[in-house]
């Protein structure tokens, strides 16, 4: 009996799901990755933008609602041809998230570092936590 053979059904199910995943990679830019996370006073929403300068980086907040709109444009030096082509050419993308009322909006702030969009969304001051005293 073969016992290796499993180990490599399984790797081969690895390999085509990376390639998979690589494949897709403009669809992937289309919508970026954002992660989002809660602290005690405020939420943050950290998006990679690879290749986007600031300025085309466009956020709004409209009806409790957060919109995030990015262009990344390509294009070949002077003096060069392209021989090869495997990432996404000029992309652009909106995303929006949902606020809710537990946000103040009038204090959204953004700071863009490396390539990663970090937007601050401070909870409002009725949805934070506050001690209630009995009397």
């Amino acid at each position: 009996m073969n016992t290796l053979l499993p180990m490599t059904r399984m790797l081969d199910a690895l390999a085509c799901n990376l390639e998979a995943a690589s494949t897709n990679e403009a669809d992937a830019w289309a919508t970026p990755r954002a992660d989002i996370l809660e602290g005690d006073k405020e939420y943050r929403i950290l998006m990679d933008l690879p290749g986007v300068q600031a300025s085309d980086v466009e956020i709004s907040v409209e009806n409790q609602s957060l919109t995030v709109k990015a262009k990344r444009a390509s294009s070949v030096p002077e003096g060069f041809q392209l021989r090869r082509h495997e990432r996404p050419g000029p992309v652009s993308f909106s995303r929006s998230f949902s606020l809710g009322v537990g946000v103040d909006t009038e204090a959204v702030a953004a700071a863009f570092t490396d390539g990663v969009l970090q937007l601050t969304l401070p909870k409002s001051e009725r949805s934070l936590p506050r001690r209630i005293e009995v009397r």
